[in-house]
């Protein structure tokens, strides 16, 4: 293919056409990254469903016992850091006091499944880097679905912008492979051959309509997966050759000094449970094999040890003092708060973008917002000091906080303004109720 129009197309001064040989050519190539990619993030999803090389590779001893012991510390790292970031259901503020635009926010979003940002962020976690794909369904409602680095690539240029995003996939039934691919003009269907399989549609949105999350530029380099892989196949090797030293003592060998031993007497034995042995210097005795249990306790605990250090976890099945303090507890979480404040950066730079693309299928509804004009919060998914936060904000002068931003600080309220809506209407009733009263004010 000319290098000058591979140029033009990531330069964006020729809009993609695959009508046209030289732009299948493009798409080909883009295919080919995608497949040079796909490979590394398949070896990580085989660790996140505990495939690991450890138990994959175990050595095989014949007549001997061969157990396999799984521990997946990778699904359990990426499990507690995303119930601790997005455990909790997302907020959105508007800097400008429009309820009106949270409130559409929040209608669009309605019919999405609950568990969608958890699942995005636990992709995002696992590989560091996953997609976020907009489209409207076949009831014009705002839909989306999390394509992984598996199924997906997007070519972005040198801005980061999005020239295009190929999706692949298999169908259940037919086992038939399908290539979409997504322009900023038009939405294109191609089978494995690069073949068109119906017309393309036009894309409402003018831009490819995927959002692109990273948690670093080192991708697939800054993930759990990367960061203990070895120590996991370790320990899994080792804990699982301990287990089968363990179930091979039932192979215990009885040893006869001086001593000839029929066959028939090895029944009599079991039989009868006495051993008759012939002279002064015969003996028996178990062959018994020698196991270090302090050696192999001390690496086990070390393997244990690293993986949560590396991983910057902590270990809940440690014994604690009873007179522990709650701030002394909440010190041990630090080094996951910090990790988890950059998931959640990550994360709402995803959010960010979805709320863009919410204001352009807004705007088509005759509804123009401004999406600068949201903020996105995220409330930790732990145990809050609900009284000191309320014995706080009972200390603060009054006119330096708003009520908004107090209501927000307590766990048990997931929407400040909603529940300013709800304080308002409550007094509004009682005001009604009681006409003769005079009016409180109303409720910011």
């Amino acid at each position: 293919m000319d290098t000058q129009l591979k140029e033009k197309i990531l330069l964006g001064e020729i809009d993609l056409d695959f009508s046209r040989q030289e732009h299948i050519e493009f798409l080909k190539e883009v295919y080919s990254l995608y497949n040079s990619a796909v490979k590394v993030y398949n070896k990580i999803y085989d660790y996140y469903k505990g495939k690991t090389d450890a138990i994959q590779t175990y050595k095989f001893v014949t007549d001997r016992s061969n157990l396999k012991i799984n521990l997946n510390y990778i699904k359990k790292f990426i499990k507690e850091e995303v119930s601790y970031s997005v455990g909790k259901e997302l907020a959105y503020e508007s800097t400008e006091g429009n309820t009106n635009f949270i409130k559409d926010i929040n209608y669009t979003l309605s019919h999405w499944e609950s568990n969608h940002n958890s699942d995005l962020m636990k992709y995002l976690l696992m590989f560091s880097e996953v997609y976020e794909l907009y489209y409207l369904d076949s009831k014009a409602d705002f839909c989306s679905k999390i394509i992984k680095p598996t199924q997906g690539f997007a070519l972005k240029d040198e801005f980061g912008n999005v020239i295009v995003f190929i999706h692949c996939f298999e169908t259940k039934i037919t086992n038939k492979k399908f290539i979409d691919v997504y322009t900023k003009n038009k939405i294109y269907r191609f089978n494995e051959n690069f073949v068109p399989v119906k017309e393309p549609i036009k894309n409402i949105f003018g831009e490819v309509p995927v959002s692109c999350g990273q948690l670093s530029y080192e991708k697939e380099f800054d993930t759990i997966y990367n960061d203990i892989k070895g120590l996991q196949d370790a320990f899994e090797t080792n804990l699982s050759d301990i287990a089968n030293e363990i179930s091979d003592f039932r192979n215990a060998f009885l040893v006869f000094c001086n001593a000839k031993l029929e066959k028939d007497d090895t029944k009599k034995m079991k039989e009868k449970g006495i051993i008759i042995l012939p002279g002064d210097k015969s003996k028996a005795e178990w062959l018994i094999k020698n196991i270090n249990d302090s050696f192999i306790q001390n690496t086990i605990n070390t393997y244990e040890d690293k993986i949560y250090q590396i991983a910057c976890h902590i270990n809940a099945n440690e014994k604690m003092q009873s007179n522990t303090s709650s701030l002394a507890l909440r010190a041990r979480l630090n080094a996951m708060e910090n990790k988890c404040s950059l998931n959640q950066n990550a994360h709402k730079d995803i959010i960010k973008n979805r709320i863009r693309f919410i204001c352009k299928f807004l705007k088509t509804k005759g509804k123009d917002y401004d999406p600068k004009d949201i903020s996105i919060k995220y409330t930790a998914n732990i145990p809050q000091d609900d009284l000191m936060i309320a014995q706080i904000l009972a200390q603060v002068p009054e006119g330096t906080i708003s009520k908004e931003t107090a209501r927000s600080q307590f766990s048990f309220i997931a929407n400040s303004l909603v529940e300013a809506e709800r304080v308002a209407k409550e007094q509004k009733e009682e005001i009604d109720k009681h006409p003769d009263l005079p009016g409180g004010g109303e409720d910011e």
